[in-house]
């Protein structure tokens, strides 16, 4: 059984995941939602999804009332509130993975949540220390060593040890989930001349892939990370921060691509993407990321 939270009720994730479950059959059978039943039974008739919603509730804020579009405290309270019961529910059995779709950051901190995003939540409330965000799509896989810093915070926390760790947490992916007894890893160099005019970093980097070779890892780099698109031999790699991954799988995947945090004991997947507030309320919104992330839920879990 997967769970959806469904996201910032302002943003379009209720919408994309409602147009989702309308391209899966028999989605009661497998899915379970988490949010506003009011919200969701008034937008699958406003939407014509036509989906049996009546035992696949998990009813929060029911006379929850907002404006699309823009960050507010009580959004971001139902937003807290999905995790939380999600949390629950993966704790006790009820569901086994957990789809969660976009939620607003700033409407969380006015809620008083105290982490950087769902990924830290999850990892609190589960005990991980160590985790990873992957961006997934069918023809380009990314883990990130740092997710949401800014550039001149990334050298820093450029380690032998945090490069080391994703390089596992990739490896495993490949091995656990994706069953590739030897997957071969690219490791992204921070500079984009790699040594050229280097700071310092590219070693550590280098340190870390020859760890990751001495226990059998087939790690390779360091990777410019502007030609990390013509490299068709690896299965995966690993970028120094967000944008380095990012961009190339958002291209690649045509809009299409899945957020999976790596290291917890569920699979959790989300949209690659946010809650898009300039087409909120619309009915514009595509769900082709959303579908493709409840499928991966669905085929890992």
């Amino acid at each position: 059984m997967i769970g959806i939270t469904i996201g910032d009720p302002s943003g379009i994730g209720p919408e994309i995941t409602l147009k989702a479950l309308s391209r899966i059959k028999n989605p009661a059978k497998i899915i379970r939602l988490i949010g506003s039943r009011l919200l969701l039974e008034t937008l699958n008739k406003q939407l014509k999804t036509n989906i049996k919603l009546t035992d696949m509730i998990y009813d929060i804020n029911t006379h929850l009332s907002f404006k699309y579009g823009r960050p507010q405290k009580k959004c971001g309270v139902a937003s807290f509130l999905q995790l939380h019961l999600a949390t629950y529910l993966l704790k006790i059995g009820k569901i086994n993975g957990i789809v969660t779709a976009p939620v607003s950051k700033a409407a969380l901190s006015m809620a008083g949540f105290p982490f950087p995003g769902q990924t830290e939540y999850f990892a609190r409330e589960f005990g991980v220390k160590k985790y990873g965000m992957l961006a997934w799509s069918n023809t380009i896989k990314v883990i990130l060593v740092t997710i949401h810093k800014p550039l001149k915070d990334v050298p820093k926390l450029i380690s032998e040890e945090n490069v080391l760790e994703k390089i596992e947490l990739l490896n495993n992916y490949f091995v656990y989930y994706e069953k590739k007894r030897k997957p071969k890893i690219g490791v992204l160099a921070l500079n984009p001349h790699v040594f050229e005019f280097s700071c310092g970093k590219e070693k550590e980097i280098c340190k870390a892939i020859n760890k990751a070779k001495n226990i059998g890892i087939k790690a390779k780099g360091p990777i410019p990370g502007d030609t990390l698109h013509m490299h068709t031999g690896f299965d995966g790699f690993v970028a120094m921060y967000h944008d380095q991954g990012m961009i190339p799988v958002k291209l690649l995947s045509q809009g299409a691509g899945v957020n999976m945090t790596l290291g917890l004991p569920f699979v959790r997947t989300a949209p690659l993407h946010g809650t898009a507030f300039d087409i909120a309320g619309k009915g514009t919104a595509n769900p082709d990321a959303m579908h493709n992330a409840i499928r991966l839920c669905q085929r890992l879990t």
